[in-house]
């Protein structure tokens, strides 16, 4: 028998641990074609708090009483699949359970290598390090001299564009919670962090950027993106990554104040996106991060949870400000 965390009912605002409960269920046969495999780190993401309500969305919602389910490392632990051996780690969508069966067609076996933590194939060098890529590259049209401003920059997804930013060239803000994550800033090559619990965070934004932000890249929304809307600089691009401050709102919030006029005085392009659009470029990315990583260009940060049971505290924390870079929970021995 295996454990699994389920939906337990639909979260009205924030989140608890009463809409997750822990199920159990039988180990399957397994089929041509199909691997068993353990998870041992599970990625923890905002995102799926959209999953947890049945509004529309890019991605189906969960169901309840229906595993919850992310990204995660896993070992192979038995096989009828003839590309795939045991112990082979591999990555995939996993339900948040102990153990699960799974296509190997939907599997990505990790390259065998012994210099990165494994965990680094969901943050740096998975789908967290090509959302970074997408935006800034794609998106943004990110180049040398650039002045970049980006949101949660201690998080998952803001603490790799921080650092590909910098690789390119550019000069680089970030902003954070609190002096510890302001700190990790520094640690990973920002030119500036802004505290956006100790300031103001538009006379912030001034200091840090008198001639103007050229590249925004969004990950919170909210009173940050009005206020980094308002410095924005000619011609200058927004990449909406995504809005952490809205994901647990009851009501529509007020839209940010001016955006009409200003877009069209200023000329801003404004681009939203899903990086699962966009998994074709991953191959070239992963090449070129590996690169910046063995050079130690590129860091990867990460929370780590430990515990299968830890998991729904895990993914409740995100929306406390408990990670730095990106969390994950290890629920099974490497």
């Amino acid at each position: 028998m295996a454990r699994v965390f389920v939906l337990s009912k639909r979260p009205e605002g924030l989140p608890t641990l009463d809409d997750f409960a822990e199920a159990t269920w039988a180990d399957e046969p397994l089929h041509d074609g199909e691997v068993r495999v353990e998870p041992l780190f599970v990625s923890v993401d905002p995102y799926l708090r959209g999953r947890m309500s049945d509004a529309r969305s890019y991605v189906a919602p969960f169901e309840v009483g229906q595993a919850i389910t992310s990204s995660a490392i896993g070992r192979v632990l038995e096989t009828s699949a003839p590309g795939l051996r045991i112990g082979d780690l591999v990555r995939g969508e996993s339900p948040w359970a102990t153990s699960y069966v799974a296509n190997a067609a939907n599997l990505w076996r990790l390259p065998e290598t012994s210099d990165v933590r494994p965990s680094a194939y969901l943050g740096v060098l998975g789908m967290t390090g090509l959302t970074a890529y997408v935006g800034l590259t794609l998106f943004g049209g990110i180049q040398p001299g650039d002045e970049v401003l980006v949101t949660a920059g201690a998080g998952a997804v803001g603490s790799v564009v921080g650092q590909l930013a910098r690789i390119f060239g550019a000069r680089v803000v970030g902003s954070a919670g609190g002096a510890h994550k302001v700190g990790q800033l520094a640690q990973l090559g920002f030119n500036a962090g802004i505290d956006y619990h100790a300031v103001d965070f538009s006379e912030a934004l001034a200091s840090s950027f008198p001639a103007g932000i050229s590249l925004f890249f969004d990950n919170v929304g909210g009173r940050q993106f009005e206020a980094a809307l308002h410095r924005m600089k000619d011609f200058g691009r927004i990449v909406s990554c995504g809005a952490i401050s809205h994901y647990n709102d009851t009501e529509l919030p007020p839209g940010p104040r001016g955006l009409e006029g200003i877009v069209v005085r200023r000329r801003l392009k404004i681009q939203g996106f899903i990086v699962s659009d966009h998994l074709s470029l991953y191959s070239e990315y992963l090449r070129k991060a590996m690169t910046w990583v063995r050079e130690g260009q590129l860091v990867s940060l990460e929370t780590t949870s430990r515990g299968f049971e830890s998991l729904p505290q895990a993914f409740l924390s995100l929306f406390r400000g408990g990670n730095v870079g990106k969390m994950v929970v290890e629920v099974g021995a490497p």
